[in-house]
């Protein structure tokens, strides 16, 4: 039983160094980012110059510099963030484990950028111009720095998060959980599924649900291959 606590508090003692490792990384790239968060804001206003944003409140324009700060130290401490995570990690797991955890990482990882970039380059130039048709000289344009970021940051994670799709149905097809041949049996419904979580997970429109929508349309079938090429490989 000691050598039971023993160990507990020794795992304990790890997981708090290398939080405290994470922390710090974190703060000092957030304050790097907040050195340049000039060039960082003008990478997201790029997107739409005709659009002239305004701040409504005192600190919002601060706290817009610092959202973009934040979420920029995150972004650029990542690879420290996960090395002490796979650190703290790994000892624990099989070599099997270990291949396929950090395959299943590298995929997310490259769909998860996948999807952002096309939401930064495709999906948002799409959108804000389509938006900017309906303005009026009647009604003067006031948007503000803060539901600008808010908008555009929400688009791009959501589209970042929705192109994991393919590494989700691999883990479960891998866990044997589900069949390509199930997929394609539920078809139509899981498309109508995708519509209604294409409209939860995007603001109110419908130009950013079609859009939305229809990638993740095209993920799904490539989710299908992948768990039909999952469950051949079990199967032999």
């Amino acid at each position: 039983m000691k050598n039971k606590n023993l160990t507990m508090l020794g795992h304990l003692a790890e997981l708090r160094k290398r939080m405290l490792y994470i922390v710090v990384a974190n703060l000092i790239t957030t304050f790097i980012c907040y050195e340049y968060s000039n060039i960082l804001i003008e990478i997201f206003l790029k997107m739409n110059k005709s659009m002239k944003l305004v701040y409504l409140t005192p600190p919002e324009l601060f706290l817009a510099y610092l959202k973009i700060s934040l979420i920029g130290g995150i972004i650029l401490a990542l690879p420290i963030t996960i090395l002490q995570i796979w650190t703290f990690i790994s000892p624990g797991l099989y070599r099997n484990e270990r291949l396929y955890i950090v395959g299943s990482f590298i995929g997310g990882l490259l769909f998860f950028i996948t999807g952002s970039y096309f939401a930064y380059k495709m999906v948002l130039p799409t959108m804000l111009e389509f938006f900017q048709k309906f303005q009026r000289d009647e009604i003067a344009q006031m948007i503000s720095i803060g539901s600008y970021l808010d908008f555009v940051l929400s688009v791009i994670f959501t589209f970042g998060v929705v192109f994991e799709m393919p590494v989700l149905a691999a883990l479960l097809a891998k866990l044997k959980l589900i069949k390509a041949t199930t997929l394609k049996k539920k078809q139509p419904i899981m498309i109508l599924i995708i519509f209604i979580v294409a409209a939860v997970m995007t603001p109110p429109d419908i130009i950013s649900q079609i859009m939305l929508a229809l990638p993740m349309i095209l993920l799904l079938q490539l989710s299908i291959g992948i768990c039909w090429l999952i469950n051949k490989y079990q199967e032999e």
